[in-house]
Order: C-alpha cells, then sequence, then structure tokens
C-alpha cells in the first residue's frame, strides 16, 4: 500500500473543489477513505486549511469539513523538533520546511513522497515529491 504526505495545497484543492486541482485530489482522497493508500497531512495543515475555510464557508462549515477529512488521513503533529529542524535547514520556505520534517520524523520510512502542487518549495528535501497526478498515477499502478 502506497503512502503519501499531503501539503496544504492539495488538501485545500480537494476540500474547497478548486478547478481544474480538485479532480486529482479528490480521486486520491476517494483512495484513502477505500483504503487503498494512505494519506497523511499535518497538525498545521488543519490550522491553515481551517483559516481558509472559514473565511468562504463559515467556521462551523469549516469544521465540519475538517472534521471528515481527519476521519480518512493520519494526522501528524508538527513538534519542537520540527520546528528547529526547519528553523536550521536550508528551506526557503518555513512552513514547507515544517511539512517536511513532520513528514520525516513520522511517516518516514514508509513514504512514497509529499503531494503537492509546489515541488519548489520541497526541492531542499530529502523526500520525493510529487504532483497530484502523479501521485495518483502512482496509487493506481
Amino acid at each position: 500500500m502506497k503512502h503519501f504526505f499531503v501539503d496544504t495545497n492539495v488538501l485545500l484543492d480537494f476540500l474547497m473543489r478548486r478547478p481544474p486541482f480538485a479532480v486529482a485530489a479528490a480521486e486520491l482522497f476517494q483512495l484513502a477513505e477505500d483504503r487503498k493508500i494512505w494519506l497523511y497531512c499535518s497538525s498545521l495543515s488543519f490550522s491553515q486549511a481551517h483559516y481558509v475555510l472559514r473565511k468562504v464557508a463559515g467556521s462551523s462549515e469549516a469544521r465540519a469539513l475538517l472534521v471528515e477529512i481527519a476521519d480518512i488521513v493520519t494526522i501528524v503533529a508538527i513538534d519542537s523538533r520540527n520546528v528547529h529542524d526547519a528553523l536550521r535547514s536550508s528551506f526557503g520556505d518555513f512552513e514547507d520546511a515544517l511539512q517536511h520534517f513532520a513528514a520525516i520524523a513520522e511517516v518516514d520510512p514508509a513514504l512514497e513522497a509529499i503531494v503537492t502542487r509546489d515541488p519548489k518549495g520541497f526541492a531542499a528535501g530529502a523526500l520525493p515529491v510529487l504532483a497530484p497526478p502523479a501521485a495518483l498515477a502512482a496509487a493506481l499502478g
């Protein structure tokens, strides 16, 4: 079974049904719901998603959407070690560094890749990076 760490942008693509990105994201989350793949999201992604969703749908709807996702994915905590590693890293984007180090600390070695639409943000990392369509192809292949 394939294991993927999902970046915040992919989570939001799915939850907000953002075209054209929502299609591949929805298929990945469906595979996870069907227990054909494992998806991981950080606690930071949940916080960021709630912030964005509540602005467009209200806090109650944002929470309801996130409750559904929390039952599908494994939530990975961001801890002090992740923060220290991110601060000392060569990542240009601190949030991407936090995501990367959370994925490595909690999921590695089972993790296939980080799934994101921002591959440049993870270029300094040690993990493979896949766009959602490529992750979907890997999951189905």
